[in-house]
């Protein structure tokens, strides 16, 4: 089996008690022989950035870094998109950072701004909602993925992967599933794998998206897992249920022991079965016990 690895997301990071938390979590990593890293969050300034350059602690990156748009490849005008990327690129090889993990697909042809650094999440999606693309009264998606202008969309987003791989040879850039809001595109394994690009699978965004959708967490989980294209995992709990409707969920980013209906033990162990090992801790109240939990069910 090759070596377990666990990234703080950068997040986390934010309190005064950073530097005890990054220690924390490399003494646990050690106890567990896992590597360990820290992803830089997309919502990271520049001084945040500079101070863990300083650690000298190997990173990744969520994209896009320090830019001014998200990045949505299924967009007819793919310019904004693709100084995104070439900004985060250039990054990437200033500070020799080989793997990236974003977002890249909206139904939506509007350049959509980033959000962090002072920019709030809703404000800069909500410029981009479609109703007629969502549950009534709600962010959420409805099912638009039969549709003829999902099909033109979505090849598009495989064109365009197909040309990254080729303009950064060098780099990896790694496609996340979706949380299934503001005419998210990339939501299951059947809309990513075909593409033959490098996947980051989010845990609670793939809960959120079998629920609405009506399929099975861990079957769908294995369909990403199998086709071995799943390279990062995003690792958090989410609270949300059966209980709660469908147009009122939102997304987990909560400590792994959490109460939630999930199984997450079960999840971790089908990482393991696919040699899927490297798990972002995108949860921002993170502690050691997080890492305990992980090496718990490996």
């Amino acid at each position: 089996m090759k070596k377990p690895k666990v990234e703080y997301t950068s997040a986390a990071l934010d309190g005064d008690n950073w530097r005890k938390l990054l220690e924390d979590g490399i003494a646990t990593c050690n106890e567990h022989g896992f590597e360990f890293g820290i992803q830089i969050h997309n919502t990271a300034d520049q001084s945040q950035i500079e101070k863990i350059l300083e650690l000298g602690i190997e990173i990744s990156f969520h994209a896009p870094i320090l830019s001014e748009y998200q990045i949505n490849l299924a967009a007819k005008d793919p310019w904004p998109s693709l100084e995104t990327i070439a900004k985060t690129a250039a990054l990437m090889r200033k500070y020799n950072v080989k793997k990236a993990v974003f977002h890249g697909f909206n139904m939506s042809d509007l350049a959509i701004p980033s959000f962090g650094r002072g920019r709030d999440y809703t404000v800069a999606f909500s410029s981009v909602l479609r109703k007629e693309l969502a549950l009534p009264d709600s962010i959420i998606c409805n099912d638009f993925f039969g549709t003829d202008e999902y099909r033109i969309r979505n090849a598009r987003v495989s064109e365009r992967l197909t040309a990254m791989r080729t303009e950064y040879p060098d780099l990896k850039f790694l496609l996340e599933n979706d949380f299934p809001a503001y005419g998210a595109g990339s939501i299951f394994a059947e809309h990513m794998v075909k593409m033959k690009n490098p996947i980051c699978m989010d845990s609670s965004h793939l809960w959120a998206s079998s629920f609405i959708f009506d399929r099975d967490f861990h079957r769908e989980a294995e369909s990403f897992l199998k086709s071995g294209l799943v390279e990062m995992v995003h690792l958090h709990a989410s609270t949300y249920n059966s209980v709660i409707p469908k147009a009122r969920w939102s997304d987990g980013h909560l400590p792994l022991n959490t109460g939630n209906s999930m199984d997450l033990p079960r999840l971790i162990r089908l990482c393991k079965k696919y040699s899927a090992l490297n798990f972002i801790l995108e949860i921002n109240s993170l502690t050691r016990s997080d890492i305990d939990y992980i090496a718990s069910c490996l």
